[in-house]
């Protein structure tokens, strides 16, 4: 397991964000979770950037991911 907190404590950006990235065994090889938790659900601003972020979670990052495991 890996857990990164990114703080950016200014009110106009207000952030307090944990990523957790875990590694489980599953049959012959390794499932990969991803969890970015943190958001403040009263706030709009950080409601768009979570919806932003989890589409380049999913989309650009995981794709990114599975080609550089691929090129191993």
């Amino acid at each position: 397991m890996l857990s990164v907190r990114w703080l950016d404590p200014d009110p106009a950006n207000f952030a307090n964000w944990t990523l957790t990235w875990t590694l489980e065994h599953e049959g012959r090889g390794t499932r990969l979770f991803l969890v970015h938790e943190g958001f403040d659900p009263d706030d709009p601003a950080q409601m768009r950037a979570r919806k932003i972020m989890d589409g380049g979670w999913r989309s650009h990052v995981m794709r990114a991911l599975g080609q550089v495991l691929t090129d191993l």
